[in-house]
């Protein structure tokens, strides 16, 4: 198979539209259309439908399109690889990072200490992806990811990190939820309204649940996915939301909210590294997932508002 028509496809699905890809390509729309159809002919299978607008994938495309990202990045891994040559460590490393938590913050620290120790390995952090960090660790599409451990997933390894517990977040320009200080039961709690992650996200799943097990409602006005809208979003009163502290502090200036600790109910789970249970790291990328272990800060000490 070519791999290039295989960038192609991913160009194409990317931007939506087959004249704007053929664009950035630097190649003709009728070239691009021969590449995809002769795709759709080793596949037998349809993987694009014509619209009045451009494109739209099919099933067996997005199929497709998750593979195909996955094998253009080990292709891509292979090149630096192959081209540095010697005994220096060298490849290109993919490192998912869970939205929502302490992960993000991971990223600087990490990519200094790559910087410093391994100049020959191209780092490559992604936040967010169109499938679960799990599922793109399984697809190749990253090397590891640094995320909430959802539970058994197979074909995948989750090696546990550190414990992370959620903390209710407010405006600091709104009134107190509680007059108890820094801590807020569930029932105070569910008067608000929360801005949340989308229904798959653990962060939602796991205040949900404890909302739920409480005869309680959580009131989610907003799914809010990108951490930048939810920071702003949270600082103007615009709703509450639940982050692990260590998340909290990131995020937030010391005076920009108010963090609460749940009294009647202990919401948290598992910050896990998770790599691929059948396909071993590469060297370079083992040495990333050690610098990923040395890295990850120790719980901080619950607050009433983040350092």
């Amino acid at each position: 198979m070519d791999t290039r028509r295989l960038g192609y496809f991913v160009r194409v699905v990317d931007i939506g539209n087959i004249t704007r890809a053929a664009d950035s390509l630097h190649i003709t729309q009728s070239a691009l259309s021969q590449h995809i159809s002769a795709l759709e002919n080793d596949f037998k299978s349809r993987l694009l439908e014509r619209t009045g607008r451009g494109v739209e994938v099919t099933a067996s495309g997005r199929s497709l399109y998750r593979y195909a990202q996955g094998i253009i990045r080990l292709e891509k891994a292979a090149r630096i690889d192959l081209r540095a040559g010697g005994d220096t460590p060298a490849g290109l490393v993919t490192v998912g990072l869970a939205s929502y938590s302490m992960a993000p913050g991971l990223a600087v620290p990490l990519l200094r200490a790559v910087r410093e120790r391994y100049p020959n390995i191209q780092l490559q952090l992604i936040q967010n992806l169109t499938v679960v960090m799990s599922q793109a660790v399984l697809l190749g599409q990253v090397d590891m990811a640094l995320i909430y451990d959802p539970g058994y997933v197979r074909g995948v390894v989750f090696e546990h990190i550190r414990e992370e517990e959620f903390h209710l977040i407010t405006s600091a320009r709104t009134p107190p939820v509680s007059s108890r200080g820094d801590t807020v039961t569930l029932k105070e709690a569910s008067r608000l309204d929360f801005l949340m992650p989308s229904e798959l996200h653990t962060v939602r799943r796991i205040t949900e649940a404890a909302f739920h097990a409480a005869g309680l409602h959580c009131s989610v006005v907003a799914e809010v996915e990108p951490d930048s809208v939810l920071r702003d979003a949270v600082v103007n009163g615009l709703g509450a939301t639940v982050l692990p502290l260590s998340a909290a502090r990131a995020h937030f200036a010391p005076d920009e909210v108010r963090v609460y600790r749940f009294a009647d109910s202990r919401l948290y789970t598992a910050m896990s590294l998770c790599t691929c249970e059948v396909q071993p790291l590469s060297h370079a990328a083992a040495l990333v997932a050690d610098l990923v272990r040395t890295l990850v800060p120790a719980p901080a000490a619950p607050g009433r508002k983040p350092a």
